[in-house]
């Protein structure tokens, strides 16, 4: 499935001038130039439109990514078993559909926040279905070694996405108001459906011995297995975990808090992210020079930390005036600015170092620790707001947070200078445990 474009001892030719990586960057980047929209207006629905509580903003928070944890690590057995590419159109078409429906809803003034939830989890646990697929599908697509490439290249569109995704909602809520520009994110999942269906049609994986026999929850173990064994790769799982566990905590109550804690309206709302999506697009850009300049575990360890710095001057912002949009700005600049570093390298390195025919269940655990962590963590962000106010909630979550800096910093992770990793034979791999080739510092 993959495409010849250089031959040996040449440079490798650019993936734009591969049809499959153009057809698949094409239909993503404008995916994501809608997700934006729809993560700002979603929220701007739910609170100035429905009258959202904090706990129905972290309910609504929480059913976003609530289906990984629910459904993940089985869509990776199935996703092992099956081609990918059909799944990634039935996920597209199913999430344009759902989000369609809020926009038409509210223009028949039965819009209420239980259709919101509903909307939010379906959209989600298809998302599970597209976003393990693609990470299944691409390598057989694209090429293993050129994958942290082509990841760099979509992550950029994706930082891309998020600066002029924000302040475009931002427009559009005002304009025509939240509901009406969710239409745009259903517009993009339409777009990207029919590049997927241009792309070229998959195989299902071939099984390892045996495979045939294991049932479902032995195909699940292996998956766990293939993390847990892993010098590198549990670790990487356990920060995600815990980063996502207390984001999600302060994601539940963050406009909640700009909104009716510091007042600001959604014109700000949209151009904080605006600014915090720079600095996704500065941290693409950052992450092959800080890698090879302070190596991949201090680089890791380091961009970790900022979340919580970010999350906690957050927290301490009083007052509606232009002061305290900067620094809130700013501060969401910071917190952006670390998650592309982490995802460019970690899943660059998981896929590389998976055989395929684990590669849906491995991608699966360790997006479901993730986002099962997020969504877990959203409920808890809507419980302490509750229980203890806004500002408390947020303090607390971002204090949380450093503890994933942490469990990389006394890990192996520490003293790791550069990553490099080929899959396993399939043929030949006696036990899911990638391979790894790491070169560790010295001193």
């Amino acid at each position: 499935m993959s495409e010849d474009v250089a031959s040996a001892g040449k440079k490798p030719a650019s993936l734009f001038r591969r049809r499959n990586f153009v057809l698949l960057w094409t239909g993503q980047s404008a995916s994501m130039l809608g997700s934006p929209i729809t993560y700002v207006a979603m929220p701007l629905t739910a609170v100035l439109l429905l009258h959202a509580t904090p706990m129905e903003a972290g309910v609504l928070v929480a059913l976003e990514t609530l289906p990984f944890l629910l459904f993940g690590l089985f869509v990776g057995v199935m996703l092992d078993r099956r081609a990918r590419r059909s799944v990634m159109i039935v996920a597209d078409v199913v999430r344009a559909a759902a989000l369609a429906w809020i926009p038409v809803a509210h223009w028949l003034d039965v819009l209420n926040i239980g259709q919101l939830f509903v909307v939010v989890f379906v959209v989600g646990v298809m998302t599970v279905f597209f976003d393990l697929a693609l990470q299944s599908y691409t390598p057989g697509l694209i090429g293993r070694d050129r994958l942290g490439e082509a990841n760099a290249k979509l992550e950029l569109s994706g930082s891309m996405a998020q600066v002029v995704g924000p302040g475009a909602a931002g427009l559009l809520v005002s304009a025509l108001s939240a509901p009406v520009a969710i239409a745009v994110d259903a517009a993009s999942y339409v777009l990207s459906f029919l590049t997927v269906a241009g792309l070229p049609a998959d195989e299902a994986p071939k099984p390892q011995p045996g495979a045939e026999t294991l049932s479902v929850w032995g195909s699940i173990r292996e998956g766990f297995a293939a993390i847990v064994r892993h010098p590198l790769l549990r670790w990487f799982t356990t920060a995600a975990l815990i980063i996502n566990l207390f984001s999600g905590a302060l994601m539940s109550v963050y406009f909640l808090y700009l909104l009716r804690v510091l007042g600001m309206d959604s014109k700000q709302v949209g151009l904080i992210v605006a600014v915090g999506s720079v600095g996704a697009l500065v941290g693409v850009l950052l992450v092959g020079p800080l890698t090879r300049r302070f190596g991949v575990g201090p680089t890791l360890i380091l961009t970790m930390a900022l979340p919580g710095l970010g999350y906690l001057v957050l927290a301490a912002v009083h007052g509606r005036s232009l002061a305290a949009l900067a620094v809130v700005a700013v501060s969401s600049f910071f917190v952006q600015l670390s998650i592309p570093v982490f995802n460019v390298t970690v899943i660059s390195f998981r896929q590389v170092s998976t055989p395929d025919e684990l590669l849906g269940r491995v991608n699966a655990t360790a997006r479901t620790c993730a986002l099962g962590a997020f969504s877990v963590g959203s409920l808890l962000g809507g419980s302490l707001a509750s229980g203890t106010g806004l500002r408390t909630a947020v303090v607390l979550a971002a204090s949380g947070t450093f503890l994933a800096s942490l469990a990389l910093l006394f890990s192996p992770v520490r003293a790791v200078r550069r990553l490099e990793a080929s899959a396993a034979d399939s043929d030949s791999a006696p036990a899911p445990d990638p391979g790894l080739t790491v070169q560790e510092q010295t001193s």
